[in-house]
């Protein structure tokens, strides 16, 4: 199997990068001979309400331009102030890097159903309700952000975005999604949310 380790990073937050280089997981995948790591952002600034489509696009020059039987993307911050709670998710199997799936609903954890993750895994596997979201909304932004909750079911799942990973087949299909991921932006701007909206149609 191979794999490619994207940092998701920000040349606005330069610092980040630098603080996940000095770590030794990064060492540790950079010198594992099935797994490519490169930066994706480090060269220019992404407005918050810009990455569903920094996503896609990632998605879309990923696929075209790298071998891979697998994408990782893992944000740059990861090592900021929740590496604790991510580590003792992460596991390895066989000569790669697959990771423990957790669900999050009422407070518990358990494990996501083998068949539920032919092409999408993550560290943090969220269920959430409309409303759930309202309140995160609300919370960040203040009230009277207006965004748009239409495609979302009674409850929604998704990996957050910190650090999840796709199959090869799911990262192309994702990166032929530009005018979605432009109606995400205007609409509902998260980009984990978007991956794990596509990931629903996907098989």
């Amino acid at each position: 199997m191979k794999y490619l380790f994207v940092i998701y990073t920000d040349l606005q937050y330069k610092e980040h990068l630098d603080y996940f280089k000095k770590q030794e997981f990064y060492k540790e995948i950079s010198d594992n001979p099935n797994i490519e790591v490169i930066e994706w952002g480090a060269d220019y600034h992404t407005e918050y309400n810009k990455l569903p489509s920094k996503t896609q696009e990632m998605m879309k020059w990923c696929s075209e331009n790298k071998e891979y039987d697998y994408l990782i993307k893992c944000d740059d911050t990861i090592f900021n102030d929740t590496w604790d709670f991510y580590k003792s998710r992460l596991g390895k199997e066989r000569d790669g890097y697959r990771y423990t799936c957790d669900r999050w609903g009422d407070k518990s954890w358990s494990v996501v159903d083998e068949d539920d993750n032919k092409h999408y895994w993550g560290l943090n596997y969220i269920r959430v309700s409309p409303d759930e979201f309202k309140i995160y909304f609300d919370n960040h932004y203040g009230e009277g952000y207006e965004y748009n909750l239409n495609f979302i079911d009674t409850y929604f799942h998704f990996f957050e975005g910190k650090y999840y990973m796709v199959s090869k087949e799911f990262s192309i299909f994702i990166g032929e999604q530009e005018s979605f991921s432009k109606e995400m932006c205007k609409e509902l701007p998260l980009e984990d949310v978007m991956v794990g909206h596509l990931a629903k149609g996907f098989k």
